[in-house]
């Protein structure tokens, strides 16, 4: 008797191929419905409508000097250049506890470091947050994307009622929805944040006080004056063209009457704006600078580098500075000491003090002086 396995009939060969054909037909109509649904939902953009302007078309905003968006391609060679990834180092507690004065009020300011972009800035006895994130995840779905590092250098129930929310532009790590409800269902604070952005807030939150901003343009809100200022990046949370740059993305300058001045750059690469900041709105009291996200060099155009943000430093000129987008997420390839030790250098190399140019911790609060 043979040993040999009878041979498969031509007919089980064909229904195996079959069903092989209509499993891959299966995840292909699969994916591209999830394709098509969470531009629509989880991932879905914000949008404008209004007049042609020197930075939007009629339906996309752009910046107007020279710039290189990210791509597929982009996203692959990150992937691909991981294992170049510096050291990220994890704390479960946070190294710094923050000191919050009872008030804020006149010529002082008073800003704490919760994380990241994340900055309670006080001022004119009003308490105004940064692009809060609060998530583990920046991502659409907890769970999956950049995992936290380090915890919030303020937690929930020692933040103080929030009477502003400045909102820069819609990355995941600067718009991130479960935190926006949560302040909204606790505070209902103002929201402040650039065209386009009020369709996205609303949809994930509800009603809520919003007002949009374009470029240069201010509210007064409470005695304080707060300005939205010009940044080079761009806007985005799904891959596609189309739901690309729908919404502006900026910075904030903060005034109070007779008292402080606190320019927030948001997310920006190295840009010309910065000049014009300090012409058309004088000299800060405290500028808040992006430092982090600069490795690979395809990441840096559109992101400041520490070597970028004392560059802006030294052509914003204000009474001093504090680091942020840093030291939270590892959302490029520098590590943590690399970013610090890349600031040092480059204060070092313009001979500017360490003490004008802090890199906080999570927790870190510091104070200061109009004009001091």
């Amino acid at each position: 008797m043979s040993s040999h396995a009878p041979e498969p009939s031509p007919r089980r060969s064909r229904r195996w191929f079959l069903k092989g054909l209509l499993g891959a037909g299966g995840l292909a109509a699969a994916g591209y419905g999830v394709d098509k649904l969470l531009p629509r939902t989880l991932c879905r953009p914000g949008e404008w409508h209004g007049p042609v302007t020197d930075h939007f078309d009629g339906t996309f905003f752009y910046n107007t000097e020279p710039h290189v968006p990210y791509s597929t391609s982009s996203l692959l060679t990150w992937c691909r250049d991981r294992f170049s990834k510096g050291v990220y180092p994890e704390l479960a507690e946070r190294a710094c506890t923050p000191q919050l004065a009872p008030a804020v009020q006149g010529r002082d300011w008073e800003i704490t470091m919760v994380n990241h972009s994340t900055m309670l800035i006080r001022l004119g006895g009003r308490n105004i947050l940064t692009d809060p994130v609060f998530s583990d995840y920046t991502s659409p779905v907890q769970g999956f994307g950049p995992r936290r590092r380090r915890p919030p250098g303020l937690t929930w129930d020692e933040l103080p009622h929030i009477d502003v929310c400045l909102l820069t532009h819609d990355h995941y790590d600067h718009f991130d929805v479960p935190s926006l409800r949560r302040l909204q269902e606790r505070d209902q604070p103002l929201f402040l944040l650039p065209l386009g952005l009020k369709s996205l807030l609303e949809y994930h939150c509800g009603p809520c006080r919003a007002a949009e901003l374009d470029w240069w343009h201010a509210v007064e809100e409470s005695g304080l004056r707060i300005t939205a200022t010009p940044a080079h990046h761009w806007s985005n949370r799904y891959r596609t063209p189309h739901t690309r740059n729908r919404s502006l993305w900026c910075g904030f300058w903060i005034a109070a009457p007779a008292g402080p001045s606190v320019y927030y750059a948001g997310d920006t690469a190295r840009t010309a704006w910065f000049a014009q900041i300090r012409r058309r709105l004088g000299r800060a009291d405290v500028a808040l600078l992006p430092i982090g996200q600069y490795r690979p060099e395809w990441i840096r155009q559109n992101h400041t580098s520490p070597a970028d943000a004392v560059e802006a430093f030294a052509t914003l000129q204000p009474r001093c500075a504090i680091a942020c987008h840093f030291g939270t997420w590892q959302l490029a390839n520098e590590g943590y000491q690399e970013t610090l030790d890349d600031l040092a250098a480059a204060l070092k190399a313009h001979g500017i003090p360490p003490a004008q140019f802090t890199a906080p911790d999570n927790g870190q609060t510091l104070r200061g002086t109009c004009g001091a």
